[in-house]
C-alpha cells in the first residue's frame, strides 16, 4: 500500500512523462549523432524540419509508463502522463508552425 501512494501521484507521472522523452533523445544523440556537436545537432533538425519528428518519436516511450500506470490503476500518475504527453503535443506544433 504505501508503494501505490508514493508511486499514484499527479507530480510523479508528469516528472516522468517530460523526463524520459528527454532521456530518449539523448539517446538518440549519443547513438545516433555523437560525432557531431549538440548544438549542430539541434539546429540541423531544425532547420531540416526534423525536430519535431524526433521528438515524437521521443514521447513513444510514454506509452509504456501510461500502460503501466493504467494497469496499476495509478489514476493520478496516469493524468501526469497525459499531461506531459500533451504539453510536448503543443510544443511540437509551436515547434512545426511558429518556427
Amino acid at each position: 500500500m504505501l508503494f501505490n501512494r508514493r508511486w499514484n501521484r499527479f507530480w510523479t507521472g508528469l516528472a516522468l512523462g517530460i523526463v524520459l522523452p528527454l532521456i530518449v533523445f539523448f539517446a538518440v544523440y549519443l547513438f545516433g549523432y555523437s560525432g557531431t556537436p549538440f548544438g549542430e545537432f539541434l539546429q540541423y533538425a531544425f532547420v531540416m524540419r526534423a525536430l519535431p519528428k524526433i521528438l515524437s518519436l521521443c514521447a513513444i516511450p510514454n506509452l509504456a509508463i501510461f500502460y503501466l500506470f493504467l494497469n496499476k490503476e495509478y489514476w493520478r500518475a496516469t493524468r501526469g502522463v497525459i499531461t506531459a504527453t500533451m504539453l510536448y503535443t503543443l510544443g511540437m506544433v509551436a515547434i512545426k508552425f511558429l518556427a
